[in-house]
């Protein structure tokens, strides 16, 4: 945002005009509607639209902030935001909006497997290309989780604690999952699951509960305090998670109930939170699988750029993946830098 005048009594003005709608909307803020613009690269500039699966917890802000750098440090794009609030009609109608406002191509986050056709639709009748974060939808091209493997690396990583904390033996599995988004990210819940026993051995389905987590802190402590009520005489319960918020909340259920002892919890993604948790000594948090969202940008907004400019690409392209446990948090996030 520049103002440029001539004469000092309009540039007090305008400066003060430009500080009041800084205080508004900064650049890069992440209401809908936003619009970060990088910085004076002469040649071909991109209109490309951005919308976040959410705003109110760490991992897709993390995934807007490394977007919105590297976008500026492209130094062609004109980045605009919007926010998607876990809800696939408010994803397809920020789609329409990108569409009414000229996007040349759009980064969808969302949630809903379902509106997931209605917006490649959209977008494919526009002829804009699209690159999915996360949750595949067909015809974008897919950037994010490599879920089974991912997940893999949890559950086992849960399995030899097990081993090492209680024989190698649990007595229920309890598996915060995310159904609406589909099968893909549904195999981080089937690779935890299958890494786990791998290591401890099989679990009876009567030995599973099988919760939706709706991918939120409050709806996964809700559940588990539940089956905690449920389940009063286990003392070895396994909980795989979705996400790091499901995992907390999870976790929450426990203290709450005077049971975090009961519990041994992993999950897929190592965001700021978890890693708080993780360095709580005695914590149930046995560990997350990182993918690095704060890094995702670097390699979305290279992957768009070529496809804006008619060149091929992979249709899927995974992020890096790292089992971060209370043992080597430091060695990947130091505390002295974490969050910052």
């Amino acid at each position: 945002m520049r103002l440029n005048t001539m004469r000092t009594g309009t540039v007090c003005t305008c400066f003060a005009l430009a500080m009041l709608l800084l205080a508004i909307c900064p650049t890069g803020c992440n209401r809908n509607g936003a619009k970060t613009q990088s910085a004076g690269e002469s040649g071909k500039r991109y209109k490309i639209g951005f919308a976040n699966i959410a705003e109110d917890f760490s991992f897709p802000v993390r995934v807007r902030e490394g977007i919105e750098r590297a976008a500026k440090s492209a130094g062609n794009i004109d980045l605009l935001l919007a926010d998607n609030r876990m809800d696939g009609a408010t994803a397809q109608s920020n789609v329409e909006s990108f569409i009414t406002r000229g996007v040349e191509g759009i980064i969808e986050f969302q949630t809903d497997e379902k509106y997931g056709r209605s917006i490649m639709a959209l977008c494919k009748e526009n002829k804009i290309p699209v690159i999915a974060i996360d949750i595949p939808m067909e015809g974008a091209v897919f950037f994010g989780v490599n879920n089974y493997p991912a997940g893999r690396m949890a559950g086992e990583g849960l399995g030899h604690w097990i081993e090492q904390h209680w024989g190698g033996k649990a007595d229920e599995l309890i598996m915060l999952e995310l159904p609406q988004s589909g099968d893909i990210p549904a195999q981080r819940l089937r690779g935890q699951r299958e890494g786990l026993e791998s290591v401890i051995g099989k679990f009876p389905e009567s030995k599973v509960e099988h919760l939706d987590s709706k991918n939120t802190f409050e709806e996964a402590h809700r559940l588990v305090t539940d089956a905690l009520t449920k389940l009063p005489d286990a003392h070895h319960i396994a909980v795989v998670c979705i996400n790091d918020d499901t995992a907390l909340g999870a976790i929450g259920a426990a203290e709450s109930a005077g049971r975090e002892n009961d519990l041994a919890v992993v999950a897929v993604d190592a965001g700021e939170n978890g890693r708080k948790e993780m360095r709580k000594p005695g914590t149930p948090f046995v560990g997350s699988t990182a993918s690095f969202p704060e890094k995702y940008g670097d390699k979305i907004i290279p992957l768009m750029l070529k496809m804006l400019k008619g060149e091929s690409v992979p249709p899927v392209n995974y992020t890096d993946h790292v089992f971060i446990t209370p043992d080597n948090v430091e060695q990947y996030y130091p505390a002295a830098k974490d969050g910052k």
